[in-house]
C-alpha cells in the first residue's frame, strides 16, 4: 500500500515539473508539449494495466511503444513527404523565377509611395506603421516564401515613413 502510494506522489510530481516546465515554453510550442505528455500517459497506463494482468500483453506492448512511433515515425513520414513536396515547390519557384523579369533596382519613394505599400493612409502613426510592417514582412518575407524585391520594397517603406532614409 506505501509503495503504491509513493508511485502515486512520485507521478503526480512528476507530472507537476513536467506542466511547470511546459510553463516556461513559448505559447505556440505549448501545445506539442502537452499532447506529448497525454500520450506518454496513456502508453504508461496501458503498459501498467498489462503488468498487472488487466490487459493483454500486446496492448502494453502497443501503448508502451505510442511514444516512440509519434516521435520517430510520423516526424519520419512529416519530413519525407514535405521534402517531396518541397522539392517540387523549389522547381515551380525556379521555373517561375525564370519566366519573372528580374527586379529594378532600388528608387527612391516618396511619402505617398510608401503609404501606399504599407497600405495606410495619410497621418498613420508610428505604432500603426511598424504594424502595418510586421504584417506585410510576416507574409512577404524571403524565407516565408516571399521575395527579395518585396521585402525590400517594404522595409524602404517604413523607413521614409519613419524618417530613417540614411541609415
Amino acid at each position: 500500500m506505501i509503495i503504491r502510494l509513493f508511485f502515486a506522489v512520485l507521478i503526480l510530481y512528476g507530472i507537476y515539473r513536467f506542466v511547470k516546465t511546459v510553463q516556461t515554453k513559448p505559447v505556440d510550442k505549448r501545445r506539442g508539449y502537452y499532447i506529448s505528455l497525454l500520450i506518454g500517459l496513456a502508453a504508461a497506463a496501458l503498459v501498467l494495466l498489462s503488468l498487472t494482468g488487466r490487459v493483454h500483453w500486446i496492448a502494453g506492448l502497443i501503448g508502451g511503444a505510442l511514444p516512440f512511433v509519434r516521435q520517430y515515425v510520423l516526424k519520419h513520414i512529416y519530413h519525407r513527404l514535405n521534402g517531396n513536396l518541397g522539392s517540387s515547390n523549389k522547381q515551380q519557384n525556379s521555373q517561375q523565377d525564370e519566366q519573372a523579369p528580374p527586379p529594378r533596382a532600388s528608387t527612391s519613394m516618396n511619402k505617398n509611395q510608401a503609404l501606399s505599400v504599407l497600405g495606410l493612409s495619410a497621418g498613420a502613426s508610428d505604432e500603426e506603421i511598424i504594424a502595418a510592417h510586421r504584417k506585410l514582412m510576416q507574409k512577404f518575407h524571403p524565407d516565408r516564401g516571399g521575395n527579395d524585391f518585396l521585402a525590400s520594397q517594404i522595409n524602404d517603406a517604413k523607413d521614409v515613413l519613419l524618417g530613417r532614409r540614411g541609415r
